[in-house]
């Protein structure tokens, strides 16, 4: 990314009373992603009183203000923060890594390769090949949205909706890839099938996945995933790293 696209970044931006938005930039993209993790674990770290939540999207910082304080010393604070550093330029990961076993056997693993130019062969040897990082969370409860894959994957949504994906499923679309949390409807294509359960509430920690997270997948064949069903995450291999 160069400067003229980010020179005018990170901005703020008022949302509703009692919110800013902390815009990192106008598209997804890892650098601009990953400022703004960077800038909501820095803020999470330290946040004065009159700063209630910190949330992080794919390009922006959401910060909830306490309407009954002192909303012009937060704003103050929050605006200090912002010049504190260069967000583009001092970015740090969170040291948890993942390895999660998938099946290749998706119905349209072999649309989603010809779409990206390439076998299904390579699209598999690609995609088990690269380090994606957790962008964010959303949808359904802690299911990530992982990127960014190679620019030819850059493939778009289906026109039309397949109304049941399973969960655990490993979707494509727009360079991330999804686990599904949940059986649900999707415009994204389905090239995979995982154990690995993005939540449970009786975990300790129920979501498994954190925004900034390094995920790669390993290929397996489909008993070997049916048989993961009931391992601990569903077989997935976790390390932290300082």
């Amino acid at each position: 990314m160069n400067k003229k696209t980010t020179q005018r970044f990170p901005e703020l931006v008022f949302v509703g009373i009692d919110g800013v938005l902390v815009r990192f930039g106008a598209e997804v993209t890892e650098q601009i992603n990953q400022a703004a993790l960077t800038f909501h674990r820095h803020v999470s770290a330290s946040v004065p009183a009159g700063v209630l939540e910190s949330a992080a999207s794919l390009t922006a910082v959401f910060l909830r203000l306490d309407i009954e304080g002192n909303m012009g010393a937060a704003l103050q604070w929050i605006e200090q923060q912002i010049a504190s550093q260069d967000w583009f330029v001092s970015q740090s990961s969170n040291g948890r890594h993942w390895i999660i076993p998938c099946c290749f056997d998706g119905p349209q693993l072999g649309e989603a390769a010809a779409l990206a130019g390439i076998s299904e062969q390579k699209a598999i040897a690609q995609i088990t090949a690269v380090t994606t990082h957790v962008l964010t969370l959303g949808f359904a409860p802690g299911q990530p949205y992982l990127g960014s894959l190679e620019p030819h994957w850059d493939i778009p949504r289906m026109d039309g909706i397949a109304p049941n994906v399973p969960a655990q499923a490993l979707v494509v679309a727009l360079r991330q890839l999804i686990i599904f949390n949940n059986t649900a409807p999707t415009g994204w294509r389905h090239i995979g099938q995982t154990a690995f359960r993005c939540f449970d509430k009786d975990r300790p920690e129920p979501f498994a996945l954190q925004a900034g997270d390094a995920v790669r997948f390993e290929q397996a064949g489909r008993a070997e995933i049916d048989a993961l069903l009931k391992a601990p995450f569903g077989g997935a291999k976790f390390e932290v790293t300082s």
